[in-house]
């Protein structure tokens, strides 16, 4: 009953019908020892069929819900949507296909040790032909094993299999700040990268969860120093290098040749409603907000009853006002360099912050409009924390 008041609200708050899809595909044949999101580790294939049905039939209740009539982009991630393999993600996106715009773009993240030959020459003839991002972490074998990152397929052949088969839109997802790598080795990434020329970059720095696998390993040793102070540094140097190859820096960890942005990542920052499928899948429309239960079991189980085709998984709400609206405005503008009209952020800034950060470079102020300067971009979440009022991370 919840759920369906819930969804009711939400309906009558909405804009309209939201055109953007998340799927989450929380398996994993092994957790890598960085990764603070839900996974699951993969016991078995057939796990994989009931689990496909299972995105499908909460796909059908929302599809019918809000009458979503056409999808502008459909981003499948994880966990490991490639864990699929070819047949599992063609029975998963076929029924999306009516829905999809002339233009859309669909995007399926992909381990290098799933790029089979037969998956690449899937990849690339399914239509609208995909847009791949490509989990590399790094080109270094050794920086992938301080990672903790399971599997020894090289990154690059699993690339260069892609583009041979056809794939014409392809994304390098890689990580920096990771302990013992300094300038030189994001000098080498640069290089890599220059070399297979993929259309965009998603360059991340490392965030070492307190009580992960990785915090525990390095745990009680010196993890081993960069040749610079500090990951600062390692960020301006790979901005730079990424600009001089071609790429647009249209968010902080973003990069794109033209033409070539996240579309669907874009709808994000830009605040409009999307949906997510699957276990701890996030959904905002409207004034709401809400997150499926993470956990695939019970997932499974809804799916399993007979209401399943009227009735919501687990969720957990959360209505979004005016100062978090107001405050998330912000952060996606600190992050893009968009400007944000002042009178849009004023019930979450503190304008006693405006003029000493304006002074100092890191914000531009013009016709009633904030906008992050370039400087202030290198820091976003400082400048937000100076500009939000009565609020700290």
């Amino acid at each position: 009953m919840e759920n369906r008041h819930r969804a009711r609200s939400a309906q009558d708050a909405a804009p309209g019908p939201p055109r953007h899809l998340y799927v989450h595909v929380p398996f994993c044949r092994a957790r890598c020892d960085y990764c603070a999101f839900y996974s699951e580790p993969l016991t078995a294939e057939a796990y994989l069929d009931a689990y496909v049905e299972a995105l499908l039939a909460e796909w059908r209740c929302e599809q019918a819900r809000w009458g979503i009539g056409r999808l502008e982009t459909v981003y499948l991630g994880g966990g490991t949507p490639s864990l699929l393999g070819e047949l599992r993600l063609q029975r998963l996106l076929e029924p999306l296909q009516p829905q999809l715009t002339q233009h859309a773009e669909v995007t399926i993240e992909t381990n290098p040790e799933d790029v089979t030959p037969t998956y690449a020459n899937w990849v690339a003839h399914w239509r609208p032909k995909p847009r791949v991002s490509l989990g590399v972490q790094s080109f270094s074998a050794r920086l992938r094993r301080e990672l903790g990152r399971r599997g020894d397929v090289d990154p690059a052949v699993a690339y260069r299999r892609l583009r041979d088969a056809g794939v014409t839109n392809l994304s390098v997802d890689l990580i920096f700040a990771i302990p013992g790598q300094g300038v030189a080795e994001i000098e080498e990434e640069l290089r890599r990268i220059g070399e297979l020329q993929p259309e965009h970059v998603s360059w991340y720095e490392l965030d070492i969860p307190e009580g992960g696998a990785l915090e525990r390993r390095l745990r009680g040793r010196r993890a081993p120093s960069t040749d610079v102070d500090g990951s600062a540094e390692l960020y301006r140097r790979l901005v730079h290098g990424l600009e001089r190859l071609g790429y647009h820096w249209y968010e902080v960890s973003n990069f794109a040749r033209s033409g070539h942005q996240a579309r669907h990542n874009v709808a994000y920052w830009r605040g409009q409603s999307y949906l997510g499928l699957g276990p701890a899948a996030v959904s905002t429309v409207g004034e709401l907000r809400w997150t499926n239960e993470p956990d695939v079991r019970s997932y499974l189980a809804w799916a399993g009853q007979p209401t399943a085709a009227s009735s919501s998984p687990e969720r957990q709400w959360e209505e979004l006002d005016e100062v978090v609206r107001a405050r998330e405005r912000l952060m996606l503008a600190a992050r893009t360099g968009a400007a944000v009209e002042l009178a849009a952020v004023a019930p979450a800034l503190d304008s006693a912050a405006l003029e000493p950060l304006a002074e100092a470079g890191f914000i531009l102020l013009s016709g009633g409009k904030l906008r992050v300067a370039r400087k202030g971009r290198y820091v976003a979440n400082e400048v937000c924390v100076r500009l939000f009022r009565d609020f700290a991370f």
